[in-house]
């Protein structure tokens, strides 16, 4: 078989990758709430939810909403290499060493522009459906605040798609403390280490440990280690037939708890082929990458609104168009308005 290659991932590249992660991503967090929806292995590994997934997808159950229920999760696969392909691309090939507190501050600062105005408005709107009562407390402000609220058991009932930034948070750390310039022994230990503690996990049917590694960078280590990998090695895969195989070695691997804890690695090598479409859709899909980081910040805020219209009865595929609708015309807004606001701020201190 002939492998195609390219050396890197132009910024365009990248932005089709986020464009379609976004979209598995808003999707899936929509479609397994829906009621009869198949429940994903996405933190857990329980063989009775592929078992019916498989079943819904032999009597046509649904199919579309189906498949994103259950697999539209490894959209965060796809993202996890991005930042770490990212990472790579961006500081080291700088002469100079960029130091841990400088690297630590300009991340946190770009996370905080990206989350402050959406958790005010995410906060309102939990207000509003909850008929005005404040269903949390002032440390949970902190710990979304200060991206710690992964480390805390139980953080995924406050944080829902937004404990993504706390995980960004702890990978940065990783990254720039024992992975910046240091090659490939301390890549390995770490991605060893992480994948040593899945599997333990796994082998004990933890289930609440193995929920609390995945929560945090252990349980993502692999697909942002590839990133990583790739971008340094400089060799990128995007053969269509190379992908069809690990498409199906992606499918196979989510029967068996081990095989499961690597299945990020090959929907990764199975997407990259998409970096090569070309016109409407391609430039549809750099537009949306361009958007992700938005649309991820605010799609948590408007799904409830039309998952309770389908409880109430609402027919779903209307209701979901809405949601994707609403979804990126707030995320639009949401990015002019940050970006006014910086731009202001950055005025007043100038003047």
């Amino acid at each position: 078989m002939e492998e195609k290659m390219k050396n890197v991932l132009l910024p365009d590249d990248t932005a089709v990758l986020k464009g379609v992660g976004i979209i598995c991503i808003v999707l899936h967090n929509f479609c397994h709430w829906l009621p009869g929806c198949a429940l994903e292995n996405e933190y857990v590994f329980y063989a009775g939810r592929v078992s019916r997934f498989v079943d819904m997808m032999v009597h046509g159950s649904d199919v579309v909403l189906n498949i994103f229920s259950f697999a539209g999760h490894y959209g965060v696969s796809i993202f996890l290499f991005v930042s770490g392909y990212g990472l790579v691309r961006k500081y080291e090939t700088l002469s100079e060493n960029v130091g841990i507190l400088p690297f630590l501050w300009y991340n946190v600062k770009k996370l905080w522009w990206l989350l402050g105005l959406g958790m005010l408005l995410w906060f309102a709107s939990d207000m509003y459906l909850h008929h005005w009562h404040w269903a949390h407390h002032w440390y949970n402000v902190v710990q979304m605040l200060t991206f710690t609220g992964n480390l805390f058991p139980g953080a995924d009932l406050l944080l829902g798609p937004w404990w993504y930034f706390s995980l960004t948070m702890q990978l940065y750390v990783v990254y720039r403390v024992f992975l910046y310039k240091q090659g490939w022994i301390p890549l390995g230990i770490v991605s060893t280490l992480c994948v040593g503690a899945l599997m333990l996990a796994v082998h004990l049917n933890d289930m609440e440990l193995l929920n609390y590694l995945r929560y945090n960078f252990v349980g993502s280590m692999l697909p942002f280690a590839m990133g990583i990998t790739l971008a340094r090695t400089q060799r990128l895969y995007y053969d269509v037939t190379y992908a069809l195989i690990c498409l199906v070695v992606w499918i196979a691997c989510w029967f068996e708890p081990m095989s499961w804890i690597a299945a990020p690695i090959f929907i990764v090598f199975a997407v990259m082929p998409l970096v090569d479409m070309k016109g409407t859709v391609r430039a549809a899909m750099i537009w949306t990458g361009h958007l992700s980081a938005f649309l991820f910040v605010v799609h948590p805020i408007v799904r409830p609104y039309f998952i309770n219209s389908v409880n109430a009865g609402g027919n779903c595929y209307l209701n979901l168009v809405l949601y994707l609708l609403c979804s990126f015309l707030l995320a639009l807004v949401y990015r002019r308005v940050t970006n006014w606001a910086k731009q202001w701020l950055q005025i007043k201190c100038m003047g």
